[in-house]
């Protein structure tokens, strides 16, 4: 989208956005990651409040390694993170909670409904570590989420000229199952990692995907746990839960999973689709994602970012909190 489109007409922007914005303020920025499922929330929640990516904030990317990233982000070290008018906010809900004091409409988090709405949230981001499984351990899922994207940045050189010259001398069949086994190591690893370091039932979780290797299993799991939403979604007076008119912090939770699933991470031409098929047959969860994929896709393509770069400052601590 052009950043100087004017928001369509069928999409609200409250008054309050239309008070506030910036000519182009340095001032508001959304640190993200592209193909990330919470920072694929965090730009539709801005969305849901009428603020535009580029028009209306600068998007930067934060370092892929641990070590950079703890001396330019706070802890956790992750993206999302917001930087809105000299405060600092981490986490894709904590932005919507932020959002949601600084641009009353929509609520994200919808008074009449918001135990409810903060419930859901937390079912859906549940999904995070078999969304991940089955875009990055299971090797037909990679390629189509991510397998053209990461060969073209290392054939380019993005990886150091060592893999440059290895992608040059192999068969692309080599190459693609030697980027998949590293994708793969790393992410298992991860899920060892978060894991031991989360304990109870969501580490628990983490452990046993670490140690799976059927990806039937884990399909049928995450549409197990899809299903539960599907009947939320079918019971609720409209697309989104219960029965908001705009999308809320649940649905942009799960937004952000079904976007690595069946659509683009918001980056068409750079990933696809890594399981088309995962909510056949759930008529409220495709009807809510084609309502929301329509919407941000139209508005926040993240194909190309002009000066999208790593952040090189600090962003210092956090000063905003729903916890005070």
């Amino acid at each position: 989208a052009s950043p100087h489109r004017p928001p369509p007409p069928c999409l609200h922007v409250p008054c309050a956005t239309l008070l506030t914005r910036p000519s182009m303020a340095a001032a508001r920025e959304l640190v993200i990651w592209r193909g990330s499922q919470f920072s694929s929330k965090a730009i539709a929640a801005l969305r849901v409040k009428g603020f535009l990516p580029i028009q209306d904030y600068k998007l930067s990317s934060a370092p892929m390694g641990l070590e950079e990233r703890k001396k330019l982000l706070p802890a956790p070290y992750t993206v999302p993170l917001l930087r809105w008018d000299g405060e600092v906010v981490a986490g894709s809900d904590e932005i919507c909670a932020f959002l949601d004091e600084r641009v009353a409409e929509p609520l994200l988090y919808p008074a009449a409904h918001e135990g409810e709405v903060r419930r859901l949230e937390r079912a859906a981001s549940d999904l995070y570590w078999v969304n991940g499984w089955l875009s990055t351990v299971d090797a037909a899922g990679f390629e189509r989420w991510s397998g053209a994207r990461v060969r073209k940045y290392v054939s380019g050189g993005g990886a150091g000229v060592g893999p440059r010259l290895l992608f040059k001398a192999l068969p692309g069949s080599i190459t693609s199952r030697m980027i998949h086994g590293v994708a793969k190591k790393s992410y298992l690893a991860t899920l060892r990692r978060r894991g031991a370091e989360l304990g109870g039932e969501t580490g628990a979780a983490c452990l046993r995907l670490a140690a799976e290797r059927d990806t039937a299993a884990v399909m049928e799991e995450a549409r197990a746990m899809l299903r539960v939403f599907d009947r939320e979604l079918q019971a609720s007076a409209t697309e989104f839960f219960c029965g908001a008119s705009e999308p809320t912090a649940a649905d942009l939770t799960l937004y952000g999973m079904l976007e690595r699933w069946l659509g683009n991470s918001l980056c068409p031409g750079l990933n696809g689709p890594a399981q088309p098929s995962v909510i056949d047959g759930m008529p409220g969860l495709s009807l809510a994602w084609e309502r929301m994929h329509e919407r941000f896709q139209r508005d926040c393509t993240l194909s190309e970012l002009d000066d999208f770069a790593d952040i090189t400052t600090s962003v210092g601590d956090v000063t905003w909190s729903q916890k005070g």
